[in-house]
């Protein structure tokens, strides 16, 4: 019974805490009042009142400065990532400038590179597993061609991290297995919509949002916060005349930093293009 009441106290005081901060009573950047007062003004235990907080720093509200106390975490001005109106673009193409969108690339090296010692923002051929095989429509273990990017907001710094999976027959010849497997391409990697266009066109584009905790290196990665902070993601995947999956193309965001946005035409329906204007 002891217990029980114990975690509905520090519960109903996360509940408190929680309404201060949204209603504006702690403001972004203000320090709490210290765990030995908060614990003699809601007539508790610090170990409840530390208990609380570490659940106000999982959701994001409070962070803990070590040696300094806790404070409420500001919140920063998200930015735009807009999609609708005009045709798709291949966002991964050395052929587009994301400068004219205020954007510049930033070198940070991708999960296979990492692995694989793969060259630097190059299209490498893989293997197709879990999720991408299934958003692709294939068989686990078919080869696709990867390529992947990180563009950093030229006004801001705010970072975002774009990759493309192509299904290689599409584009190229594979050749060997294992670690010899090789892609012969047919297609320039700046003309990979226009070929997709001519062989399997017309091409429709269907786009999803959805958000997910950050995995791995991405923390650092994209420079987020290390806790309470989960991943915006916009994927984009392209169709065959007949509606099959031939390329999908994912951007990744921190969640407290960008938000999406799109356009509809005039009959009120998305044409699914994901255009970076910030």
């Amino acid at each position: 019974m002891i217990e029980e009441k114990g975690t509905a106290r520090w519960r109903e005081i996360t509940g408190f805490l929680r309404t201060d901060i949204l209603q504006g009573h702690y403001q972004p950047g203000q320090a709490l009042p210290g765990e030995a007062f908060m614990a003699d003004e809601y007539a508790t235990s610090r170990p409840t009142i530390r208990k609380a907080i570490a659940q106000l720093v999982s959701e994001g509200l409070l962070t803990v400065a070590h040696g300094r106390g806790t404070f409420v975490r500001a919140r920063p001005d998200r930015r735009l990532i807009t999609f609708g109106s005009s045709p798709a673009e291949d966002l991964l193409s050395p052929a587009y400038d994301p400068g004219a969108q205020g954007w510049e690339h930033v070198t940070v090296p991708s999960d296979i590179e990492r692995g694989n010692k793969l060259p630097h923002n190059q299209p490498a051929p893989m293997t197709a597993e879990g999720e991408d095989a299934e958003v692709l429509g294939i068989r686990r273990g078919r080869v696709v061609v990867y390529r992947y990017a990180y563009w950093q907001h030229a006004k801001t710094r705010h970072r975002i991290h774009l990759d493309s999976y192509v299904i290689a027959d599409h584009i190229g010849t594979v050749k060997g297995e294992g670690a010899d497997r090789d892609i012969d391409l047919h297609v320039e990697p700046d003309n990979y919509y226009a070929h997709l266009e001519a062989t399997h066109g017309p091409l429709r584009w269907a786009t999803s949002v959805y958000t997910r905790m950050p995995y791995g290196d991405t923390y650092a990665d994209l420079s987020m916060e290390p806790v309470g902070t989960p991943l915006l993601i916009i994927r984009r995947v392209t169709l065959s005349y007949d509606g099959r999956p031939l390329e999908f193309t994912e951007i990744e965001a921190p969640g407290d930093r960008f938000e999406a946005s799109a356009i509809t035409s005039d009959t009120g329906q998305s044409d699914g293009h994901v255009a970076l204007r910030v």
